[in-house]
């Protein structure tokens, strides 16, 4: 398993790890593409885009995934599939996503190759209700003239707290890996329901769990509970998954084991950082009240100018 990266979140390196799996990607587009897409791509010719990529600002740019797949009934045009993952609501996705299909574009051109269509899907499992409207949607003007001038495009959301547990698991989507991790993000947020049905989502790929894939998967979903809950919480976990059938449970028992002792290590040394960031306040503080400016005191301290003001605010309303 490859070893966590320290600019995702818990939330994006589950999504990549299990996204990043060819017939996980294809189960779920194959449910959500619409028909007059899907019945037209090749999707024996899917393969992952993000390896091939030569240009670092490129690999720096994409934390999510790439896909690159044949389209039929044309010249043998490649799209391209860009899965964006969001487990909070983006007030103005167009923005990101439009960023992501230029990079995506100059990179063909750097290929000296025509630009490809590009599809954004993004799948959300925050607890807001994602509000979808057209990039247009977003500017208060009422002069529709400007719209010419105004880049509109759509995306395909899958906001996973529209579907039920029972349709997850009974009737979309054909594969086991993705139905599990799909559960597992829809339901991350809520410990009671998470708590009184993860041995039924253990279960769903627990045929799986001799094989190294079934193995690498039950580490990522081990590894993804533990960073994402808190110590009381870990304990609860421990004892689901003692209950895991087969030689999963020792596997799995084994691997909590391991995550335990890196939640442990993760609390000191966010501890410390914490100590860190009070000490640099208390400078601050002290700084303002020596009388300096505001450049100056970001300087000094390492924290930003919005930090500083937003201290400075604080404290000129006190002394009011």
């Amino acid at each position: 398993m490859k070893k966590k990266e320290a600019h995702l979140s818990p939330h994006d390196q589950f999504f990549k790890e299990n996204f990043s799996q060819k017939e996980e990607a294809v189960s779920f587009l194959k449910e959500v593409l619409p028909l007059k897409i899907k019945s037209n791509i090749d999707f024996d010719s899917f393969q992952i885009a993000n390896p091939s990529f030569t240009d670092k600002e490129l690999k720096e740019y994409f934390s999510d995934i790439v896909y690159l797949c044949k389209y039929k009934g044309t010249k043998e045009i490649k799209i391209s599939i860009l899965f964006e993952h969001k487990s909070y609501f983006a007030k103005h996705p167009h923005i990101q996503l439009l960023k992501y299909m230029i990079k995506l574009w100059e990179y063909d051109i750097k290929q000296n190759r025509r630009i490809q269509p590009v599809i954004p899907v993004i799948v959300y499992h925050g607890r807001q209700k994602w509000e979808k409207k057209p990039l247009s949607g977003f500017f208060d003007d009422p002069d529709t003239h400007f719209k010419d001038f105004i880049p509109d495009f759509d995306y395909i959301l899958t906001d996973l707290s529209r579907y039920t547990d029972e349709e997850i698991k009974e009737q979309v989507f054909d594969n086991l890996f993705l139905k599990t991790a799909l559960l597992l993000m829809k339901n991350i947020f809520d410990n009671e329901k998470l708590f009184s049905n993860l041995k039924d989502y253990f279960n769903l790929t627990k045929i799986y769990y001799e094989e190294e894939k079934g193995l690498k998967f039950l580490e990522a979903v081990i590894r993804y509970l533990f960073y994402t809950k808190d110590e009381a919480k870990q304990e609860t976990l421990v004892k689901i998954i003692e209950q895991i059938p087969f030689r999963g449970e020792e596997i799995a028992m084994t691997i909590a084991e391991k995550y335990i002792h890196i939640g442990e290590e993760k609390g000191k040394i966010e501890g410390k950082i914490e100590g860190k960031i009070e000490g640099k306040i208390e400078t601050a503080k002290n700084f303002y009240r020596l009388g300096l400016s505001i450049e100056q005191i970001a300087e000094g301290t390492g924290l930003s100018l919005d930090e500083i003001k937003k201290l400075v605010s604080g404290l000129e309303k006190k002394s009011n």
